[in-house]
């Protein structure tokens, strides 16, 4: 399973916001970025780490994609191979690059395949 696609087409469908693996050259004025971050072994199945990124031209309209995806999130379980998904805090982290508005929303799954 390739947990940060699968997480991208989620959100992507929950939000109706353009949702991306990599950061684009030439990025639109609003999206979001998906990007695994670790995770371990459970035996059967593995738990993973995800950071989700909401990215804007202003820090309130970053903070309400953030909040969107915090709602979208429990929608993961909807994956058949996803058994447990919650948003685990969500922060300010802008851009160090360009200083731009940016929000962090770590998602954790627990993942049976």
């Amino acid at each position: 399973m390739d947990v940060e696609r699968t997480v991208a087409k989620r959100l992507m469908y929950a939000t109706g916001i353009k949702t991306v693996l990599e950061v684009p050259r030439d990025a639109p004025d609003e999206f979001i970025s998906v990007e695994l971050t670790g995770g371990s072994g459970l035996g059967f199945g593995a738990q993973a780490f995800v950071a989700v990124y909401s990215w804007a031209p202003t820090r309130r309209r970053a903070a309400e994609m953030a909040g969107l995806v915090e709602l979208a999130v429990p929608m993961l379980l909807d994956e058949e191979n996803i058994f447990d998904a919650f948003p685990d805090g969500t922060y300010r982290l802008p851009d160090p690059a360009t200083g731009g508005a940016r929000y962090r929303t770590n998602v954790n799954l627990t993942i049976f395949e």
